[in-house]
This record gives C-alpha cells, structure tokens and sequence, in this order.
C-alpha cells in the first residue's frame, strides 16, 4: 500500500479550502469568512491539531487519544484551540453529544458511577428496573444514561477528560459544498491518494453546486433535519408539533423538495395522535407521496366524496405521471366498483406464462434467457442497464462536459444537472439537436460506438460498463424503432429522477422482431414505476408484455455434469489439471468434454498419487485460458451440476475470473440432493455412492470418469424430484 506523507491531512485540508473559497467564494456568510481568516492566521501545528481533530468521528474527543509524532506538544496546542473558540471543555449542554463519544465499556461505567452518585437513585434499584448489565447493547446503555438527571454527569470522572468541537457547523456547510451530502468526510482525499477510491479528476468542473447563499444553506439546513425525522421516536403530538416549528421555510426547488419530505415524515408520525392535523399536513404537500398518503388515509376516515373530487383534480391537473396513473387507479376501484388494480389488470392480462425447472428460483431473468436460447430465439438480460447506457452513451459530452451540468468535483459520480433532475430544462436545445440529428440507426450506432471508444470504463454514475454492452446495444438499435428510441431518450432526459429506472428485465429477437418482457415468478408484484414505464413503452413502438414463471422440474432441462482434477484444495492458490464434462437431456449423455490442462506450476507427489496426472502428462496440455471459450460454450444455457458444486464451480469461475470475463451458470450439487431424497445412508462420498447404487466408476479421480458417475447420481436424484404433480403441470402447460 502506498504512503502517504507526514502532513497529508494538511494537505488535503487546504486542497477542500481551494474549493470552499474558489468556486464557492460567494455562498459564504460572515462566519464562515471568519474562520477562514483566523484559521489561514494560525500556525501550522494548530492548524495540523485542528484538522486531526476535525477528522475524528464525534465532536466529543477523549484527549488521551490526540498522540501524534509531529505535533509533540499536542497538550499546548488544545489549549491555544480552545482560547480561539474551536474546541471548548464539556458543559451540561454537550452531555448528549459526549454519551455519543463513548464506547459500551464506557458508558457501562459511566452509567454505573453517576447513578451511584445520584442520591435519588439507588444503583442496585436503578439496574433493577432498568435491567441494565454489562451485557446491555450500547443503545441500551445510551437510552439508560439518558433517564439520568445531566448534573449527574458533570460531577463524572471521564467527563473532563474530553474535548468538545465548536467548528462543526462551519465545517458541516464546508463539506456540504464539495460534496452535496451531509455524510461524506475528508478521509475521501486519503482513499484517492492511497489509491483505493478512483476519481474523475479529469472531468471534474470544481463548480459551485448553487447559485446563491442564501439557497445553499437552506438546502444544507434541511437536509441536516431530513435524517432527525425517522431517527426519532415521538411520544406525543406535541412533540411532533415542536419537531415541525423547528423545520426552516425552503429557499429554491432543491430545498422545496427537502422541505416537503420532512413534513411528510413528520405527518406521517402525527397520524395516530392526530389525524386531522395529520391529513391536513399531507393536503398542503406537493409531492407524489404525500397526495397518494392523503387519498388513501382520507378514504380510510369516511371522506369519500371529498377523496373523489382531490382525485379528479389531480386527474385534470397531475404533478407526475405517476400520481396520475394512482389517481385513475384508486377512482377506479373506489368509485366505479373496479374490482382489481390496474397493476394487478396488467399481470393478468395481455401476458405468458412460462415454467422453468426449480434450480432458477433464485435467477428467474436467466432462467428465462436459457428458455430462449433453447428455442433459437436470442435473448438478453438488460433491465435498467440497457436504457441508461445508451442515455449515457447518447448525452456524454452534454452530461460530463457542458459548463455547469457536469460533475461538481473529482469525487462526485453523477452530473448535477441529474442530481438536481434539471437536464433537459439547462441543455433542452442541445438535446433536441442530437435527437434530431440520430434519424436512423445507423447514426445512433455510429455515435454509440464512437463515445464507448473514447471514454470506455470511466467511472461514473450513470451506467455500469460491461464486456457485453455494446453488442446488446448494437442487437436493440438494429432492432427497435427509431422514433421510439429518441422519445425515450427524450423522457429520460426531462425527468432522470422519475425515469431512470422499472424497465423490463429481459429484451429478446423473435422472428427478427425485438421484444421485451417484465419477468414475474410466484409472489412477485408490479411496482408503479415498472407500470408507467411499460405503458411508455408501448405508447412509443414496442412490444412489452409481462411473462409470468412457475417453478417445475422440467426433464428436457439440460445439464451439464462436471468433474475437475486440481493441483490443491484452494481456489485462490491452486489450478485446475483436468476438466471433464457430460452433457444431458432427458437422463441421456447427448455430448461429452473433456481435457488435461497445463496448471503452470509442478503436481504435488501426493496429488499425482491421488489423481494419476503428472508433471509429464501436462506438459503440453492447453492452459484454461486455451479452452476457456469452449468451456463456456459446452456450460452454456445449462444447469452446472457436481459432486460437492462450489469446489468444481468456484475453481472455474475464478479461472474466468484471471481472464477477466463474467462467467456464472445455475448451480445443483449431487450431495446436497442425495442427502434430501436418499436420507440415512452412511456416507455422500462419490465412491461410496456409487458402490450403494452400482454405479460403474472406471477411473477415481480422474474428471471424465467421476463426472459420467455424478451424471448418475443426477438420474437418481430427478427420479425423485419428478412427481405427479409436475407431470400434471407439464402436461397442462404444453
């Protein structure tokens, strides 16, 4: 690991000052300009020991942990921080933030000393009615310290032993500036130096994320109150009402949007105390969540006539789509006797129905995408992934390299014109300019190709990069119709919070015709945001339908049996000497694979005398990486079966692994499904199996052999699994 010099969090503080001062010069109060000024006056050691003390977790500091090399008179220096007003001694005032510094061994302590002092507690009654013990979680500690009277704590031997921060709230705003959040922490400049966390240095803007001060704290003061709400229990609808008084009044959009999710917290909680107040907060707010909440708990309270007359006003006059597509929904079902939901009429109607065999529980998608591939009908799991890089791809020098929608700083992942959802409405004429100018396929794919050339695996937020992306690409815009491409394009860039995500999860080619499909297995529901967008789908061109998946043991499922011979037991140290693989269909051994391979390094003495293979017989073997494609292509759209599944598994997987290639196929192990269907036999071992069952086994240990005995195994297995309940289903389902 790199190291980082002496003074690097001096450093790295003054590199985050740049930037408070540069850029955000004019979002400064008076304040903020004087701590600047007395903190660029300071000496270096009290700068170094106010930055050490900045970067400590809790503004409460235990001083017998400031020790540092190069601040020698680290005592001296606390006491120069505390006569310039950035650190400060403990009073009665700071006792919820000190309990928070402590650890559980501590507050145990602490706990057990102050109720000791306290003459109206008695120490045994208190533990007894507290049940509090060593034992007791720290939350538990923290709640039974906070019954204690405060003075208590004064008089306490560990309180004087800490220091307080007093800088937090200026350099609270300072971090709100760079980063935009209110958790993000300087030790992000360490992580990029020491090589662990990647930057985007070269397309960092350094760009005021806000226009105005004014703006720029009241965004930062609501979204310190936007994490209070939901980490706070109330016990009355006083408190709550005193919780509201304490929100600041929103300046700008972004601080609207804040301002309105923390009263919809906050009446969301008043609800059982008191529910008109309650329903009267959630009438006033402006948001798709809280008109739904207010519909819903109105209707509830026998307002309906009230409920219907809201309803067909959002009807006329919607905020969103989505709010929308809930208005008719709920005036649907309420008032015109609509028996089910228009998420549940969209599962129901206009879909497929598949069954796959059980083993794809767990991966419905690909399982499905092996369906088609059995069928010759190319199919590829795309979801959100499809639809975001092309976004991306389309928009890059409009989203990463316009003045002003790009990224704030080298830390940030996505441009603030997404983060702010202000895309279309900051670059409306260069979008509708790209858009008109991508008529054909051709162009689109041109410009696709030319932006992943350029600007492959940079890291950004927007989309993952994938070996596979530009074929999955390049297959959907031969396919797709154009006009619909640049529509959702469109949709996409005036609202990315609302419509970057709830596409389909599969596109497949049927017959030359792109199609996709929203998959659904058993208890699976429909969300609202994947409902608007099949519904934008279709409305442009394409064909969605939603296909929904029962589970059965399908005998035509094909598998592949696999047995491996390696130089050791760890997948991390050792390589693999000899590959053998069965292919079957239906009970049957339709093709068979098999190879020595050249591990690279010697055959220990014990494995050859275990296996038979030596140093000789590999010598001139291919490496995995000779057969990797063929590996992967035999494996293919099969269920991957072994004796003891992960050691064969997890040795070819981190085969693919050092060749940087994706490899992952549905798994079934032959002892696992031996111990469930042929319980009590004395050992799962293969050559003990085989010797209860008969089954010939020329040559232990070696991959052909072992792998045709575990194909089998596999025989007897889906013997049992095959019931006459899925026979039944089968033949109802062909």
């Amino acid at each position: 690991m790199r190291q980082l010099p002496t003074y690097y969090y001096l450093s790295h503080f003054h590199e985050f000052l740049q930037f408070v001062q540069g850029p955000c010069a004019d979002l400064l109060h008076p304040q903020h300009q004087a701590f600047l000024a007395d903190f660029h006056a300071a000496s270096k050691d009290q700068q170094c020991a106010l930055v050490r003390c900045i970067n400590r977790k809790t503004s409460a500091i235990k001083i017998s942990s400031l020790s540092f090399g190069e601040l020698p008179n680290i005592q001296d220096l606390l006491v120069q921080l505390i006569a310039l007003g950035w650190l400060a001694h403990p009073t009665i005032d700071d006792i919820d933030q000190w309990l928070l510094a402590l650890t559980k061994d501590e507050l145990f302590t602490v706990y057990s000393e102050c109720a000791s002092n306290d003459g109206s507690i008695n120490i045994s009654e208190a533990n007894s009615m507290s049940k509090i013990s060593k034992s007791a979680s720290k939350p538990q500690l923290l709640a039974a310290c906070r019954q204690l009277p405060k003075q208590a704590f004064t008089d306490c031997s560990a309180f004087n032993r800490y220091v307080l921060r007093k800088v937090d709230p200026i350099i609270d705003y300072f971090l709100f500036l760079y980063f935009g959040n209110t958790t993000s922490r300087l030790n992000q400049f360490s992580l990029r130096d020491l090589g662990i966390m990647q930057t985007r240095e070269e397309y960092a803007q350094m760009q005021s994320r806000f226009d105005c001060k004014v703006a720029a704290f009241s965004n930062f003061v609501l979204s310190k109150h936007l994490s209070k709400p939901g980490q706070l229990s109330f016990d009355s609808a006083q408190e709550i009402e005193a919780a509201l008084a304490a929100v600041p009044q929103p300046i700008g959009h972004n601080a609207v949007e804040k301002h309105n999710a923390i009263v919809y917290q906050l009446a969301v909680a008043l609800l059982p105390f008191d529910s008109n107040r309650a329903l009267n907060l959630l009438l006033k707010i402006e948001s798709e969540q809280a008109q739904e909440k207010w519909c819903r708990e109105a209707y509830k309270t026998a307002e309906p006539q009230l409920v219907k007359t809201h309803l067909e006003n959002i009807i006329d006059n919607p905020i969103s789509d989505r709010l929308l597509s809930f208005a008719e929904d709920f005036l649907a079902r309420k008032y015109q006797q609509k028996r089910t939901s228009v998420l549940t009429d969209m599962l129901r109607k206009g879909n497929q129905h598949l069954c796959l065999d059980e083993v794809y529980k767990g991966d419905v998608e690909r399982g499905v995408v092996a369906h088609y591939a059995h069928l010759g009908k190319p199919a590829y799991r795309t979801e959100n992934c499809l639809w975001r890089s092309l976004f991306g791809l389309i928009f890059w020098q409009e989203l990463f390299e316009t003045p002003g929608l790009g990224l704030a700083t080298q830390f940030d992942l996505m441009p603030s014109c997404l983060k702010q959802n202000n895309f279309y409405a900051a670059a409306s004429q260069q979008i509708e300019h790209k858009l008109n100018c991508l008529n054909n396929a051709e162009a689109i794919l041109l410009l696709i190709n030319k932006n992943a050339a350029q600007y492959y695996a940079t890291k950004q937020g927007i989309f993952q990069w994938r070996n596979d992306l530009l074929q999955q690409l390049s297959v959907f815009i031969k396919h797709a119709p154009v006009a619909g491409i640049t529509a959702q394009l469109r949709r996409i860039s005036k609202d990315w919070l609302g419509c970057h995500d709830g596409f389909p999860d599969i596109m497949l080619i049927d017959q030359g015709k792109l199609r996709f499909e929203e998959i659904k297995a058993q208890g699976d529901v429909l969300r609202r945001n994947q409902l608007m967008c099949i519904k934008s789908l279709r409305e442009t061109g394409f064909d969605v339908r939603i296909t929904t998946v029962d589970f059965i043991v399908d005998p035509n499922q094909p598998y592949v049996v696999v047995d491996i011979e390696t130089t050791g037991g760890r997948t991390g140290k050792h390589k693999i000497t000899e590959i053998g693989m069965v292919k079957m269909v239906a009970g049957n051994i339709v093709d068979r694979w098999q190879s020595l391979l050249n591990p690279g390094r010697r055959i220990p003495a014990t494995i050859t005398a275990l296996t038979g293979i030596d140093d000789d017989m590999v010598r001139d073997a291919p490496t995995f990486a000779d057969v990797a494609d063929q590996v992967a292509a035999f494996t293919a759209d099969c269920i991957f079966v072994a004796h003891n599944v992960n050691f064969d598994y997890g040795f070819i997987k981190q085969e693919f692994a050092q060749l940087e290639r994706f490899w992952r196929r549905p798994k079934l192990c032959t002892v696992q499904q031996m111990r469930r269907y042929y319980k009590g036999l004395p050992s799962y071992s293969l050559a003990n199996l085989t010797r209860h069952f008969n089954i010939d086994m020329q040559c232990h240990h070696r991959a052909m052999s072992d792998a045709i005995a575990a194909s089998e195994l596999l025989n007897l297995i889906n013997e049992k699994r095959f019931s006459p309940v899925n026979d039944e289903y089968l033949e109802g389902s062909t």
